[in-house]
């Protein structure tokens, strides 16, 4: 893959692919897993890590699709009898975490779960029928799992423990109801319907679109803050909302949660420097105006390196969230931010002042997000596997608008490659295989 953008350098797409190459482990099998997988990167270690395994697949697909799509084997094989695919491979909770917190729940832990997402578009990639059924049915599985032992039936919110959630809940399950969980849960009811619709389970789709509808009125009414036009996480326990301000109280822009005059306060919340650093290196994982603010140097601190530092794992979802809500160009700017902020710099997290990488310098989700955003958002690159059909809708910032760019050998398959170039806006193509199609002239999807 070649990139050709003013502002980013040449060489930053093969940077970030090495990091992410360099966290393959082939010797799956000594860990017990039997498809090659990867792992965080730096000294997290060779074991696999749900979300860390899933979110190193969301850019990477497009660089080796056939990889990918043999990844999603290790989730189907892993899961547990009741559903719960876990939070890492040895599946035995760590008795401290960084930080020197002390998690105290007891019971099966999962992670936060992206897989719903990072899985639906690589499916959505393939023409691997037998795949997509067999990922459908653990996916399925899976959100069962999370109506099964995290649904609150007094809110009809989902609760989340450590790393279930970030920052992270340390105490027990049932007790803590987070925006960030609830949001991804959302979003796999919604590719769950998705998938169900296209497999015929029409059954199926009813009901994820139930639960989709009233898993939106409980975002809306628990966790919504009128008076601070917000959204913050709820505690179940003293029925009560918590009072940190982070900033996955965007990510109900996601599918349009919050509409109307809801999204239009978030859009002047996420613009307001004082709160989460807009106009220099957003965002800030908490506002800045938040009593527990704080940015981490050198390792993950467990929490605190949750409670001001930048992520890509956060922007990404507010940068889809942004593009779903019809606010392309915010959208395109948070991503472009994003891009010069990790270009070559795919750190764990990055210091929102000065720009500079902590935790594990090369870290494999920050890596593959920072490929997706190049494919995906600004060229606005969608393939579908089974109709052989590529959708381009480029996302431009303002820098990029009257510029010439171009990403070149994209690899849509193993064997096909797509090459795409914009100039001052008109985008042409080139695709080596004339049996795919190519639209330019859709509106961004969801």
């Amino acid at each position: 893959m070649k990139i050709h953008i003013d502002g980013i350098s040449p060489n930053a797409i093969d940077y970030a692919t090495g990091c992410i190459e360099d966290c393959r482990q082939e010797n799956a099998k000594e860990y017990g897993f039997n498809y090659p997988y990867f792992t965080p990167g730096g000294s997290y270690g060779a074991q696999w890590w749900q979300l860390d395994s899933s979110l190193a697949l969301s850019g990477y697909k497009w660089i080796d699709r056939n990889f990918s799509e043999t990844s999603l084997l290790n989730f189907i094989e892993s899961q547990r009898e009741d559903g719960r695919i876990c939070l890492w491979g040895k599946d035995v909770l760590p008795g401290t975490v960084a930080g020197g917190n002390f998690p105290k729940q007891t019971e099966g832990v999962s992670s936060l779960p992206k897989l719903f997402d990072v899985a639906y578009h690589i499916l959505k990639g393939s023409s691997n029928g037998e795949l997509k059924k067999k990922t459908y049915d653990m996916l399925k599985k899976y959100l069962n799992w999370w109506y099964d032992k995290r649904f609150d039936g007094k809110t009809g919110l989902i609760s989340a423990v450590f790393e279930e959630t970030f920052i992270p809940y340390l105490d027990y399950a049932g007790e803590y109801a987070p925006v960030d969980t609830n949001v991804e849960v959302y979003v796999g009811c919604h590719y769950l319907e998705l998938l169900a619709t296209e497999l015929g389970k029409d059954e199926d789709a009813n009901l994820f679109k139930k639960r989709k509808e009233a898993l939106k009125r409980a975002i809306n009414t628990y966790l919504w803050n009128e008076e601070k036009g917000a959204y913050y996480p709820y505690s179940l326990k003293q029925g009560k909302q918590s009072d940190v301000l982070m900033a996955s109280t965007f990510y109900p822009l996601r599918l349009s949660v919050a509409e109307g005059e809801r999204k239009e306060r978030l859009i002047e919340l996420l613009r307001d420097d004082s709160h989460f650093n807009w106009n220099t290196i957003p965002l800030t994982s908490v506002s800045k105006r938040d009593k527990i603010f704080v940015t981490t140097h050198g390792g993950y601190q467990g929490n605190a390196s949750w409670s001001g530092n930048v992520w890509t794992l956060i922007n990404e979802m507010v940068i889809r969230g942004l593009i779903d809500s019809g606010e392309r160009e915010l959208g395109a700017e948070l991503a472009w931010k994003t891009l010069v902020a990790f270009g070559k710099n795919t750190a764990e997290f990055i210091n929102p002042f000065d720009g500079a990488g902590h935790g594990v310098i090369k870290y494999a989700w920050s890596a593959s997000q920072y490929v997706e955003l190049i494919v995906e958002v600004i060229f606005g690159i969608s393939f579908d596997g089974e109709k052989k059909q590529v959708s381009i809708s480029p996302n431009l910032p303002s820098e990029l608008k009257d510029k010439k760019l171009s990403l070149e050998e994209v690899n849509l398959t193993d064997d096909t490659k797509i090459s795409v170039y914009i100039d001052s806006g008109k985008v042409s193509f080139e695709v080596s295989d004339k049996a795919v199609t190519v639209k330019t002239d859709y509106g961004n999807e969801v």
